[in-house]
């Protein structure tokens, strides 16, 4: 049984970060997620898409961190994305509607709280859009991107703009950068996510970031 639209921003509001809660909430709510999701308008995959082929129309592969149903993919498809797409998500049901759509070269179910199971620079740029509120630790994760990424590639991901703070990610932006592990392109935000909120929330802004590997 697909779950209430207000259980639904319950517990989009309480952000767990759970694998097994998430996986569990994902697969009831697939069938029902495009059509939500188009209702509360959001912003965060034709953003995203946007920028990564305007910036970089040539990427081949591009790994889209936390596919979901595939909005990403397709929102990167209908920009002219030619290359190679890959897709990881902890959610089966999400990655077998994914799947349906056609746009993915790859599918895979994975725990994105865990070292990925791609090799090191083996990508040309990674996507993440809406997915970081279920990964608190946010420099692993990061690291783990630009782990995947060839030198030179880009990472284009989104973090909902009450967490950006609450979990410092300006300070691990720089700590990356200091390192030499990336090098920031643009930070946009407070920024149009989820303007309409989770269908009758207050609007849910987030921070676009976009980093060059290497």
């Amino acid at each position: 049984m697909d779950p209430e639209p207000g259980s639904i921003a319950d517990w989009l509001d309480a952000g767990t970060s759970d694998p097994q809660a998430v996986a569990a909430r994902y697969d009831e709510w697939a069938q029902r997620y495009d059509g939500d999701l188009a209702d509360w308008s959001y912003q965060g995959p034709v953003v995203v898409a946007d920028t990564l082929v305007t910036r970089r129309p040539d990427a081949d592969p591009v790994l889209d961190i936390g596919c979901g149903t595939g909005l990403v993919g397709r929102a990167l498809r209908e920009r002219g994305l030619a290359g190679r797409l890959l897709g990881l998500d902890i959610s089966p049901a999400s990655l077998e509607v994914a799947r349906r759509t056609g746009g993915y070269d790859s599918l895979e179910l994975a725990d994105l709280q865990q070292r990925l199971p791609l090799d090191d620079d083996c990508v040309d740029a990674v996507v993440c859009v809406g997915v970081m509120t279920y990964l608190p630790q946010v420099e692993e994760v990061w690291r783990e991107l630009a782990r995947v990424t060839r030198p030179g590639g880009l990472i284009v991901l989104t973090q909902r703009a009450d967490l950006w703070h609450e979990r410092d990610c300006p300070a691990v932006v720089d700590r990356l950068a200091t390192e030499g592990v990336w090098t920031p392109v643009d930070v946009t935000g407070p920024a149009p996510y989820l303007p309409d909120g989770y269908g009758g929330t207050p609007a849910v802004p987030c921070y676009y970031l976009t980093a060059q590997v290497g």
